[in-house]
């Protein structure tokens, strides 16, 4: 029989899980929210909280997008706790696991491209029940060991993520402001060895301060930077660049546009730039 599935938070992540699973032939509910209209209208099924979407489903997917918001819809009067039945999976996609630790790397265009990554890690044999389930969302599913671990290896890719996107903006900003047209730069770098993914991805948009549309929300990394500076910190490891990737999207959040694309860093970093 096809697992019942459930997700708590259908926003970005949540929402693009949820249209995958029904198009691979699951079964999929979420608990009565606006931002969950559309779900019947999809074939998905809407439950009235957390208590009652923990004893339907087999497995819950959290796709949450703060640890508040994990921990109300997880141990509130109406969570996930509250209805538990024996045999119930919890995997957690974000970054803040109070169950399997399932982080993913990657956007919802990144998903739906079956670009996305998700590093399973807590129990084995949890872990291997779910992997169907994840891989319809992500190719790549590795196991990658102990409770924990996964939420590690998040931390690693995104320091690597946000840090680029810094490295890119900077380098941007420099030949910009030294009298050169954005365009060619982006022309010239992308067939060459200083090229990344994060600058090609990015360096456009950047060129174009075009940050309506995003692919993902400054405000999703903005609490990604805390944690990574945070835990680095707790390990007694020096995350210089990381330091400065979090202080300038602390800058973005003081700007009021954590909702526009993440590269709207580069707004911040110009901010700086001396008048010559």
């Amino acid at each position: 029989m096809t697992a019942q599935i459930g997700i708590l938070g259908l926003g970005e992540i949540g929402g693009m899980a949820a249209r995958l699973l029904l198009a691979g032939g699951y079964a999929v509910s979420a608990v009565e929210r606006a931002s969950a209209a559309w779900l019947p209208d999809a074939g998905g099924k809407l439950v009235p909280n957390a208590a009652a979407l923990a004893g339907h489903c087999d497995i819950v997917i959290c796709a949450l997008a703060s640890e508040d918001a994990v921990e109300a819809a997880v141990f509130g009067s109406d969570g996930l706790a509250a209805g538990a039945r024996d045999g119930l999976i919890v995997a957690d996609m974000g970054t803040f696991a109070v169950a399997l630790d399932t982080p993913i790397s990657g956007t919802p265009e990144a998903m739906e491209s079956g670009r996305a990554v998700i590093m399973l890690s807590g129990d084995e044999a949890a872990c291997d029940a779910i992997t169907p389930v994840m891989q319809i969302l992500a190719p790549k599913t590795p196991f990658v060991g102990p409770f924990g671990h996964g939420m590690k290896l998040k931390f690693v890719l995104n320091a690597l993520v946000t840090n680029h996107v810094l490295v890119a903006a900077e380098a941007l900003n420099m030949g910009i402001a030294s009298g050169l047209d954005p365009q060619q730069i982006i022309e010239v770098v992308k067939p060459s060895v200083a090229t990344s993914t994060q600058f090609e991805l990015r360096g456009p948009l950047m060129a174009e301060r075009n940050w309506d549309e995003p692919t993902a929300p400054a405000r999703l990394v903005h609490k990604d930077t805390r944690y990574i500076v945070d835990h680095a910190a707790a390990l007694g490891v020096p995350a210089p660049v990381s330091t400065i990737t979090r202080d300038l999207y602390e800058r973005v959040a003081e700007m009021g546009m954590l909702d526009k694309e993440l590269a709207i860093i580069f707004e911040a970093l110009a901010a700086e730039n001396e008048e010559t």
